[in-house]
């Protein structure tokens, strides 16, 4: 039990160096960064990329990958946008959209668990149909004149806190608990540590990977209901390529992309230096190009840390 502890807080010290370091850098280079309004900023900037984290590293951490979590995003926030235009009530269009993203989830986990595909290839065609759905119920076009009720998850406040952040804040440490300290959350990692491990254990493989892609669906779609609000309208491209940064996410936050290892303890890390990156760019009046670049670094800089630490375990093994 100590060691499982400590290899989960060893994990998480890269991310968190590399937190600190990029805070000192921008806190140096402008007055503006320490402050908590710009800390909520950040929280409020990679709000939506945080909630499709969320769901991401269950399905990550259970062995399997996902690239539709974008996609799902812009059908979502289409469809609810529809739906509301039509004179639907915004409880109702909540609900839909909720049940869209855990339908899509459950295709994506039948599949896999199921039929066997490779999440990989099967996502991303999950994702190429889903946007093409999203565009030609849109037209291709943006949907205005939502009501105030069903944007107050992007653009509402709570005792003077965004409600995006306020979400965020709750959800991380829900979700932790449900991750590190439930059954569901024990059968998820040891389905992606040792697959043929676990059903000897009489663990229901199967299930649980569907379970953990009808969870991401579900957060997929609570993202889009708060990028809708955000935006303030319901659009065909919004999402896009997210679940690429919220992989990346992943990555620098120590969570492993073959499965059985990682915490959300470790997404928000990631989710955190990818907003200060992007903040700090911002601040500086730098190019946006820069940001990408740096992003790539950082997370090279990550996978070359995990590399260094799968090889250094291999030669202390013998392996």
């Amino acid at each position: 039990m100590r060691e499982a502890v400590y290899m989960k807080i060893r994990s998480l010290i890269p991310a968190a160096i590399m937190l600190f370091l990029l805070s000192v850098v921008f806190s140096v280079s402008s007055a503006y960064f320490l402050s908590l309004k710009n800390f909520i900023n950040i929280v409020m900037q990679t709000s939506t990329m945080s909630i499709l984290a969320i769901g991401l590293t269950f399905v990550v951490i259970a062995g399997c990958l996902d690239l539709s979590g974008g996609s799902v995003i812009a059908l979502v926030s289409v469809v609810c946008g529809k739906l509301l235009m039509a004179g639907l009530s915004v409880p109702v269009v909540f609900s839909v959209g909720l049940a869209l993203g855990a339908v899509v989830g459950l295709f994506n986990g039948f599949c896999v668990a199921k039929l066997k595909m490779p999440s990989f290839i099967l996502t991303l065609s999950t994702s190429i149909m889903v946007k093409g759905i999203a565009f030609a119920l849109s037209g291709g076009g943006t949907i205005y004149g939502l009501p105030d009720a069903f944007l107050f998850l992007g653009a509402g406040r709570i005792g003077g806190l965004p409600v995006p952040v306020f979400l965020v804040l709750i959800l991380f440490p829900v979700f932790q608990v449900i991750l590190g300290h439930t059954i569901f959350g024990y059968h998820i990692y040891a389905v992606g540590e040792n697959d043929a491990g676990a059903r000897m254990a009489g663990i229901r493989a199967e299930q649980v990977r569907m379970a953990a892609f009808v969870l991401a669906g579900i957060l997929y779609a609570l993202a889009a209901i708060v990028l809708t609000g955000q935006l303030g309208a319901a659009v065909s491209t919004s999402g896009e390529d997210m679940e690429m940064t919220a992989l990346a996410c992943l990555a620098i936050g120590g969570v492993s992309v073959s499965g059985g290892r990682g915490s959300l303890t470790g997404t928000l890390l990631g989710c955190l230096i990818i907003g200060v990156l992007t903040n700090g760019v911002n601040l500086l009046n730098l190019s946006p190009y820069y940001t990408d670049f740096i992003q790539g670094l950082v997370i090279f800089g990550a996978l070359f840390i995990e590399c260094g630490r799968v090889f250094f375990q291999r030669q202390t093994k013998g392996i």
